[in-house]
Order: structure tokens, then sequence, then C-alpha cells
């Protein structure tokens, strides 16, 4: 009797250990990824905070939606007194301000231009990213709150790295009528192989943790990151869309963009493969390639 008292007390303790040690792992590992305060977000903001501003130094307004999980999402509107709009969605770690070099392309062809802030980032609320599950949420409430302020709005989605993909999630929504381009730039095609892209090229990867991660993910912040998948959104996707990527992009591999324009027919895609250029790199090393790239793409659609 004394041995079966004991066998299950080493049983139950080993239990407790195993199920502290999943905890642990994968709060430890959440934080570091998936946190607004997290290391690696902070990490990629260092690398990204010093964009201009002088775009956006003048003659602005600053906008607020409100989340379906109630946050405060904020952005800066600029108009230029179009009936065009152009949405611009920032990258993993980024705010409004990273989308500056892109607003030209679009201000010179006079559209109106928002620049989010996405939950977790800028001056936006939030505590936990999603990879585009939500972000792409709260895009289908911009692009609402922007045809409220004017319901003849032309709107064309324009997003980077994370924004990408939560364009492309959008895509895979009933998108409201307006809504009639996209453009995605470095766009992943599913948040579970990025994330286990990025954790394996780590020479201290282990691949338990990442799965712990994972599952922790799953089970406690209630977001299943392999279903977080841009190929089964563009599935649904009924409008034209322009797929850009960098030539030497290893952050997100340039076949992201294969992957995800190959689900869409060639009468409504056009790519781009911008030469030498690494992640989100492509307009900063081809500015006049990528701006043109990006104009026939809107001529071609009369946008």
């Amino acid at each position: 009797m004394k041995i079966f008292w004991l066998v299950s007390l080493i049983i139950l303790v080993a239990i407790l250990l195993v199920l502290a040690s999943y905890i642990l792992i994968g709060n430890i590992t959440y934080n570091r990824c998936l946190n607004r305060n997290g290391k690696y977000k902070k990490s990629i903001q260092k690398n990204i905070q010093n964009h201009p501003q002088n775009l956006f130094a003048e003659d602005v307004e600053r906008v607020e939606i409100k989340s379906h999980d109630n946050l405060k999402l904020r952005g800066i509107f600029k108009q230029m007194g179009g009936e065009k709009l152009a949405i611009l969605v920032h990258g993993y770690g980024g705010n409004c301000h990273q989308m500056e070099p892109y607003v030209k392309i679009f201000a010179t062809r006079n559209y109106d231009i928002l620049a989010i802030d996405l939950r977790c980032h800028g001056k936006s609320e939030g505590d936990d990213i999603t990879m585009g599950e939500n972000e792409s949420k709260d895009l289908m409430l911009w692009v609402n709150k922007m045809l409220e302020r004017n319901p003849q709005y032309k709107i064309i989605l324009f997003g980077i790295s994370m924004g990408a993909t939560s364009i492309c999630l959008a895509c895979g929504n009933q998108l409201p009528q307006n809504v009639v381009l996209a453009i995605e730039d470095c766009g992943f095609s599913n948040a579970y192989n990025q994330l286990a892209h990025v954790y394996f090229k780590s020479k201290m990867a282990i691949k338990p943790i990442f799965k712990i991660f994972y599952s922790y993910t799953k089970r406690t912040k209630n977001f299943d990151l392999k279903k977080v998948d841009g190929v089964k959104a563009l599935q649904k996707c009924k409008i034209p869309m322009l797929f850009i990527h960098g030539e030497n992009d290893d952050f997100v591999p340039t076949e992201n963009l294969k992957t995800l324009s190959s689900q869409l027919p060639e009468t409504r895609k056009e790519t781009y493969i911008a030469p030498n250029s690494a992640h989100v790199q492509s307009y900063l090393n081809n500015p006049k390639s990528y701006t043109k790239v990006v104009e026939n793409f809107l001529s071609k659609y009369y946008m």
C-alpha cells in the first residue's frame, strides 16, 4: 500500500512539473513573440523607428475606431480631395509612419490616404499580436469607417509584411464593392509557417519549445496560428491584386509570393520581384521601378 501511494505521489509530482514547464515555456515564448512589449517586437521596432514623418507633419487628421474586442485603434488621415482612398497597413513592429515612403505614390495620384496603427502597435491599444487574424478584422472596420465618411470612395488596400498578410486575409471576406484593388508587399502565406521559419533560423532552436509555443497560443489565446492562412483566404478573393516581394528576402522567403499569387487567376493579378532586395526593401532599393509597377497596376484598373 505504501508503494502504491509513493508511486502515485511521484506520478502526480511529475504531472505537475510537466504542466508547470508547459505553462512557463509557453508563456515566455508567447510574450517574446506576440506580446505588445515582447523582446522580438522591440528588436524589429528599433530597426524601423527612424522613418521620416514629413508627409504626415501637417494637414492631417487623427482618426479612431473601436475593434470588435473593444480596443481603441488609431490612424492618420490625409485628405487630398479626391474620390479615391488608399489604406496603408504597416508590418510587425512598425506603425503608421513606416508607410511614409509609399505615401507619395498615392498622393501624386490624388488619393486620400489613411495610414493605420495596427492593434498593439503605435498609438493603438492591445496586448496580443495575432499575425493577421484580428488585424484583418480591424481592417474591415477601417474600411467601413471611411465609407461612412465618403460612400463614393474607391478603395485600394496596400500593406507590407504582416500588414500585407492582413490584407490577404481581409480579401477572403465579403468586402464592400468600394474596395476595388489590393497590393501586398512581402506578405507571408501562413502565420505558423512564418514563425517556424524565423524560429528555426536560430542556432539555439529546439523543436519541442516551438511545439509548446504553438499549443500554448492555441489553448490560452484562442487562435490557431495554422489557420491564419492567406492562401485559403485568397481562394475567395474577388478583386485584382498586385503581389510584390524582394528577391533576397530571407525573413519572409520570396516563394511566399508564388504561393499567394497562385490563388488568383492570371487575369486578376500582377507580380513583381524586386532585384537585390531584402525584406520590405523593394521600394527603398528600386523606387523608380517600384513606383512604375504600382502606377501601371493602378492605371490598368483605372485607379
